[in-house]
C-alpha cells in the first residue's frame, strides 16, 4: 500500500511548562503543508524499515509504531516500510512523526481495524509528540506534550516559502535550554483568531515561537538565514518547531516565487510549499 506523509509546520509555539516528568507542556497552532514522504507498506516475513539513502537508527519512529500497534491490537503480521525522504530531518517539519502516522494508518486499513481518530492520538503518542497531530492532518490547536488536539474549522490556505540550512537543530538540545532561558509566550488564542478570520494582517502581528531565541543561540547562522530571507522580499520570518527551517511569508506570489529564486542560489533546500487543507 503506497501512501503519503505530509510535513507540518507550527505557526505559533508556545512552551508552557517543564513537566515533573521532564516532558514540556506546549500549546501550538499547527498546519500541515505540501512537503510529503512516499511510503510503501507490504506484509513481510520479518519487520523491516528501509529508508533510501539514508540509514535509520534502530529506534526510529516507523519501527516504534509498528511495535506500538502489534502490541495494542495483537497482530500477528509483520511489515515491510520503504521510505522515499522529501521532509529535511532535524527542521522542525515533524518529518518522522508523519512517517510514523503514514504507517500507523495504512497498517490498520491492510488489517482491516477501525478506530476513532481521538484514540489513535492516546496510542500514537506514544511513539512522538508530533504524531497525534500528524494522525489529524488537518488546521488544530495542540496542547499537552502533543497528544490533545483541538481541529480549528478551517479551510484557509496559503503559500510560503520553507528554508532549511545545512545544519539542523536537535529537539532535546532546544528544550534542554528552555528553562535557563529568558521564555516569552506567544499569544496562541489570537493566533488561533487570525486563521479562523484567515486575517493575515493579524497572523503576521502574532504568530511567534518560544523556541527561536533558544535556537539562535544554539546555531547563530539562523540570524544570516533570516536576513537572507528579508532581503529575498519576504515580510514576516518565522522558525518552525524546534528549526532548523524557517518559514518566510508574503501575500504577493511574485515575492514568493522572486525570493525562492535567489534563496535556492544560496541554500540546498528551499520550497514554495502550500500551508492548510
Amino acid at each position: 500500500m503506497q501512501v503519503e506523509a505530509r510535513a507540518k509546520i507550527n505557526l505559533a509555539l508556545d512552551v508552557v511548562e517543564r513537566m515533573d516528568n521532564g516532558y514540556h507542556s506546549l500549546d501550538m497552532i499547527m498546519a500541515p503543508i505540501s512537503i510529503s514522504d512516499e511510503i510503501d507498506v507490504e506484509k513481510n516475513e520479518v519487520d523491516e524499515v528501509i529508508c533510501e539513502g539514508m540509514k535509520l537508527p534502530e529506534n526510529n519512529t516507523v519501527s516504534k509504531m509498528i511495535q506500538v500497534l502489534k502490541d495494542t491490537y495483537h497482530l500477528n503480521s509483520c511489515f515491510k516500510v520503504s521510505i522515499k525522504k522529501h521532509i529535511p530531518a532535524q527542521a522542525g517539519l515533524g518529518g518522522g512523526s508523519a512517517d510514523a502516522a503514514a504507517v500507523c494508518k495504512a497498517i490498520l486499513k491492510m488489517e482491516g481495524i477501525e478506530e476513532t481518530e481521538e484514540n489513535l492520538y492516546e496510542i500514537t503518542k506514544q511513539v512522538g509528540a508530533d504524531v497525534p497531530f500528524c494522525i489529524h492532518d488537518k488546521w488544530a490547536r495542540v496542547k499537552g506534550i502533543g497528544e490533545k488536539i483541538m481541529p480549528i474549522d478551517s479551510d484557509w490556505k496559503f503559500d510560503v516559502v520553507v528554508v532549511k540550512p545545512e545544519f539542523g537543530i536537535s529537539t532535546t538540545n532546544a528544550f534542554s535550554k528552555w528553562k535557563e532561558s529568558r521564555p516569552f509566550h506567544p499569544d496562541v488564542d489570537l493566533v488561533e483568531s487570525s486563521i479562523r478570520e484567515k486575517n493575515m494582517d493579524l497572523l503576521y502581528q502574532t504568530m511567534a515561537n518560544a523556541l527561536e531565541p533558544i535556537a539562535f543561540e544554539i546555531e547563530p547562522e539562523l540570524n544570516q538565514v533570516k536576513m537572507d530571507m528579508e532581503d529575498a522580499g519576504l515580510v514576516r520570518i518565522l522558525m518552525s518547531g524546534s528549526g532548523s527551517s524557517m518559514l518566510g511569508f508574503s501575500v504577493d506570489e511574485d515575492v514568493i516565487s522572486s525570493a525562492y529564486e535567489q534563496l535556492k542560489e544560496k541554500y540546498d533546500f528551499v520550497e514554495i510549499v502550500h500551508v492548510g487543507g
